[in-house]
């Protein structure tokens, strides 16, 4: 055993030293080998990412259907995919009639106010006012944090939002003191506040008084209605029902499937690119490294030549340059996946949302997984790119080899 663990020894100091000597190809196969490693984790984290955050929005819009005023869908898509901050409203009594709409199981209000830009505010987010009494959207989720319910002129921030319970965030002039913060969702209420539908009302006249435009007058003015069809009711009759019975107001309906379908398919299409972009940059990589390792074989016949001269086995030619093939491979590696992980935790969010794809960091565990996965992948693809080549050593006879280099 001893002997055995002095011969690896002998090896692979003999595999760095031929690595020194010829470290600018050398770094040629290390930086190709960090580029693929770069590909293969960066693209795993990406697409679970995303993924993870297609789900996590789609467990959380717990409703059949938007209604919105007509010409506002993509606005609301906005504000609930990606927290765009918006603001558009109903009319009192037409929110009263779309209530009682044909075809309704369950419906609550929500009102959307977008924050200025200004020492009037904390932060630009998306003010969001909900019915705790009629909720089946909002309040489910909130639970979680808030067991005993959200208090009267009190705000639920997203989890991008600076802000900590028992703290106080400005709006609209007006403070208002932190209750919880959600955990991370992925989608538009990372950068939403949530308030009970009364503190929301305040919020608007604040928000009317400081010079937000177009703001019908009364207390029960809403932004968007949440529905739940009764069962037996087909969504597309639903929202053509809602859009013709009221096409003289102007109303628009969201339907939650069709804007998650829309969702997928960018996505989909967006993982067949990286998956084809993948694949083809590893076989280009182990195209060229296969190429680079058979040149410097052909290069070295004479150097193999004088080791198989002085008693080296054609086993030992082969783990040399097998080591030196591994340790290359193996520091390439270690650097693509150091640099995706210095880009993806601080700037990963903002890559994501750039897709206009929810965007959700997987568990601890996936990314252990991905990351890991990612570096052997591009690690064993330098050894096994010189496998043809230390073939091709052990089968040359050592006069072979010394005259071919002579």
């Amino acid at each position: 055993m001893v002997k055995s663990w002095k011969r690896y020894g002998v090896v692979n100091a003999l595999a760095l030293r031929n690595i020194s000597r010829r470290y600018y190809r050398a770094l040629c196969q290390a930086g190709l080998v960090a580029l693929l490693a770069f590909a293969l984790t960066g693209g795993s984290l990406l697409a679970a990412s995303l993924l993870s955050g297609t789900r996590s929005t789609a467990a959380r819009l717990g409703a059949d259907a938007l209604l919105v005023p007509a010409g506002y869908e993509n606005k609301a898509e906005g504000a609930l995919l990606r927290g765009e901050p918006s603001a558009f409203y109903f009319e009192p009594a037409l929110a009263a009639r779309l209530m009682a709409a044909d075809g309704i199981e369950q419906v609550s209000p929500q009102l959307f106010i977008a924050s200025f830009d200004s020492p009037h505010c904390s932060s630009v987010v998306q003010f969001i006012g909900f019915d705790p009494k009629t909720d089946f959207v909002i309040s489910p989720w909130l639970s979680e944090k808030l067991q005993g319910g959200l208090p009267a002129g009190e705000i639920v921030v997203g989890n991008s939002i600076l802000g900590t319970p028992g703290q106080k965030l400005t709006f609209f002039n007006r403070q208002y003191t932190v209750a919880a913060k959600l955990e991370r969702t992925g989608m538009g209420f990372d950068t939403s506040v949530f308030a009970d539908m009364p503190t929301a009302q305040v919020a608007l006249r604040d928000y009317a008084a400081l010079g937000g435009e177009n703001v019908p007058d009364g207390s029960g003015v809403v932004s968007s209605l949440v529905v739940d069809v009764k069962p037996g009711v087909k969504l597309d009759d639903f929202a053509r029902s809602i859009r013709y019975d009221f096409r003289q107001e102007g109303v628009g309906v969201v339907l939650t499937q069709a804007m998650l379908g829309d969702v997928s398919h960018d996505l989909n299409a967006l993982l067949k690119l990286f998956g084809v972009l993948i694949v083809l940059l590893w076989v280009i990589a182990a195209g060229v490294l296969a190429i680079l390792f058979s040149v410097s074989v052909n290069e070295r016949k004479r150097e193999f030549g004088v080791y198989r001269a002085l008693g080296a086995t054609r086993r030992q030619l082969t783990r040399v340059v097998l080591s030196e093939s591994a340790l290359v491979s193996f520091a390439g590696a270690l650097l693509g996946a150091a640099l995706v992980c210095v880009i993806y935790f601080p700037f990963g969010t903002a890559i994501g949302l750039s897709a206009d794809i929810p965007y959700l960091r997987p568990s601890g565990a996936v990314l252990a997984g991905l990351i890991g996965g990612g570096f052997i992948l591009a690690f064993v693809t330098g050894p096994l790119a010189s496998l043809r080549s230390t073939g091709k050593i052990g089968r040359l006879a050592t006069y072979a080899l010394t005259r071919e280099g002579e």
